[in-house]
């Protein structure tokens, strides 16, 4: 049924329960691995980016993913709210198909990119040999979820080896001295035996420049005790984005212009687009020739939004914060981001924003760290007016521990949107578990 939300505001009543920060949902990947050190497997140094394996497979040739470079319309726009959908039926099915030596990966977040899904994962647990990654990435040409979905192969082309090797995010050069420098002989430094991390966060297809961005956050981990990244979840240290080649597969981090310097622990990081207080990397949705990125979320979990057009993402003079709407109902797009006011909900690692064609909607969906409810909202566009969030499903725990990082896979969609796959991962197995969702307008 339709709510009364007001133009720029949820509805009221909604849980106020503090979100962590972003670098929190480690939680879960590290209680995992701390319960495979228990049971006798051993994960390489915690957070230590491990050395390459003795003997690697020589992979196969990589062919270029085929998409059509035109890009979209973009979906139907209002400014009201549309109706809550009924949910039918929710079905478990089968924890994703995953490369054998993956024991665990937390986020997992995916786009449709041509005749492909192209997925990414932030920390991810490896065994033979042990290994611990801050991110990896695959694609798949698994299209059809109704059967469950298969990700076996090891690199982002999906017709590697089978086998995950290493990180696909690169280090800079300077991220990689600073970690040496600071290797050994080090323990009454403040950064003794800094490793750095970078989470892969929402992923969103430019078919006409043949590329797959990816937004990420960077952090760091380890070092002195009372030192910020020694702390029990690291340190963030800001957010950027990634663009990597879908006919070469090689990824370059960019590098804004017209934007404001932003300082990391090796000093000025020219790849940041926001630093840590700010952390635009919940989402991103392309709709036509804009992005609408979400970020600067508050303590209870509601985050503003910022666009910016697609061939202008690098120009940080060209994004535009959401301040609201004026006396005529009209929005306000405002160049500076403290003008940006809290309107969407957003879970532990992120939240999925989509259109849904059959409901005329669109569609936020998250989870709240330490819950196992999967939440979402409706509302006419990008930036709102959004609905009040409601449940549409339960999730497994599993023997013990949180859920958390859920994410809609609309590529998978079925029945114009009817049907939705949205997955989360499991804490006490290291799955990431897949539900089928049938909504009715």
């Amino acid at each position: 049924m339709p709510t009364t939300a007001l133009p720029d505001e949820e509805t009221r009543g909604v849980s106020s329960t503090r979100r962590p920060s972003r670098s929190q949902v480690i939680t879960g990947i590290v209680a995992y691995a701390l319960t495979l050190l228990v049971t006798g497997l051993l994960v390489t140094g915690g957070n230590a980016r491990p050395s390459a394996p003795t003997s690697t497979p020589t992979p196969a040739p990589r062919a270029p993913v085929v998409a059509a470079p035109q890009r979209d319309e973009a979906p139907p726009m209002s400014d009201e709210i549309p109706p809550i959908p009924d949910v039918e039926k929710v079905v478990q099915l089968d924890p994703l198909r995953q490369e054998s030596r993956v024991k665990a990966r937390d986020n997992g977040q995916s786009v449709r990119y041509g005749d492909h899904s192209v997925w990414v994962f932030a920390d991810t647990v490896l065994t033979k040999p042990d290994a611990f990654l801050s991110n990896t990435a695959v694609s798949t040409s698994d299209l059809d979820a109704s059967d469950g979905i298969t990700l076996t192969a090891g690199d982002l082309s999906g017709t590697g080896d089978g086998t995950v090797h290493d990180e696909f995010l690169p280090w800079s050069s300077r991220e990689k001295s600073f970690e040496k420098s600071h290797a050994r002989n080090c323990l009454t430094e403040a950064y003794c035996q800094v490793t750095f991390g970078l989470w892969p966060g929402p992923v969103i297809a430019d078919q006409a420049n043949h590329r797959v961005l990816v937004f990420y956050h960077k952090l760091c981990r380890g070092g002195a005790p009372g030192e910020p990244c020694s702390q029990r979840y690291g340190q963030d240290l800001g957010t950027g984005v990634a663009a990597v080649d879908m006919t070469t597969y090689e990824v370059t981090r960019l590098t804004p212009a017209n934007g404001p310097g932003v300082s990391s622990i090796e000093g000025r990081d020219p790849t940041l687009f926001f630093p840590a207080g700010t952390l635009y990397a919940s989402e991103a949705v392309l709709a036509g020739d804009d992005v609408y990125v979400y970020g600067d979320c508050t303590a209870d979990s509601r985050c503003r939004v910022a666009r910016v057009p697609l061939d202008r993402l690098t120009d940080r003079s060209a994004w535009r914060f959401y301040g609201g709407r004026d006396d005529d109902h009209r929005p306000i797009w405002s160049d500076d981001p403290a003008d940006a006011v809290a309107t969407i909900h957003a879970g532990a690692a992120g939240n999925s924003v989509f259109f849904d064609p059959a409901l005329k909607a669109w569609m936020n969906v998250y989870m709240e760290f330490g819950s196992h409810e999967l939440d979402a909202q409706v509302g006419g566009s990008p930036y709102g007016p959004w609905s009040a969030p409601f449940t549409i499903a339960d999730t497994d725990a599993g023997a013990y521990g949180a859920n958390y990082a859920a994410f809609a896979h609309p590529e998978y969609a079925q029945r114009n949107g009817l049907i939705q796959y949205v997955t989360y991962y499991q804490q006490s197995t290291g799955a990431q578990r897949l539900l089928r969702i049938t909504l009715s307008p």
